[in-house]
């Protein structure tokens, strides 16, 4: 059963990654000693979206598609192709760019660029996993299933973080999270 379960994890590990970050924002919420405003709250859910359900998951799928890319395939129900690189090389990039933009300090509009990014992804990977069920009768495990139903409701939750941290700072979209905390410790003063 145990193995079930961790092979169940890390097969949808973007689903996965996707939970320890909400997880990982939830704890940094409730530890923090400060006051909870929704700027920070809704700044903690967008950093860490980015962090692990972008650049965390989308550096797993580089593996996933080059090294184990064999297995990738066959779990979409495709064949191998030179387009399983061209993807995983695509993730590492998107993946290495959530890491530099999941920082406090990264300016708002680039977490914003970089959500909607992977929500056009992801969007368009759902449809066409759509696509191949219709037209090719492709069921296979990570063509339809927990994949299909991440790639739309993961990144609408990252789409509403990006809305949700937008209208709770009130702000310029090119503000840093780091020049909030000086104007709340000036407004707090």
């Amino acid at each position: 059963m145990i193995a079930h379960i961790i092979a169940g994890l890390i097969g949808n590990y973007m689903t996965t990654l996707f939970v320890v970050g909400l997880i990982v924002a939830l704890i940094r919420v409730l530890a923090h000693r400060g006051p909870r405003s929704a700027e920070f709250i809704s700044g903690t859910f967008l950093n860490s979206f980015v962090i692990w359900a972008v650049g965390v998951a989308q550096t797993v799928n580089f593996v996933m598609h080059s090294v184990f890319g064999d297995y990738a395939a066959k779990t979409i129900g495709w064949a191998q192709s030179p387009f399983q690189w061209e993807l995983a090389v695509s993730s590492l990039g998107v993946g290495v760019m959530a890491f530099i933009l999941g920082r406090r300090k990264a300016p708002f509009i680039g977490k914003a660029a970089i959500v909607l990014a992977t929500v056009i992804f992801g969007l368009g990977a759902a449809g066409g996993h759509v696509y191949q069920m219709i037209v090719n009768h492709d069921y296979a495990a990570n063509n339809t299933g927990l994949l299909l139903i991440s790639d739309i409701v993961i990144n609408l939750i990252g789409l509403a973080f990006v809305i949700w941290h937008a209208v709770a700072t009130n702000r310029e979209p090119d503000t840093t999270d780091a020049e909030l905390v000086r104007t709340d410790a000036v407004r707090s003063a």
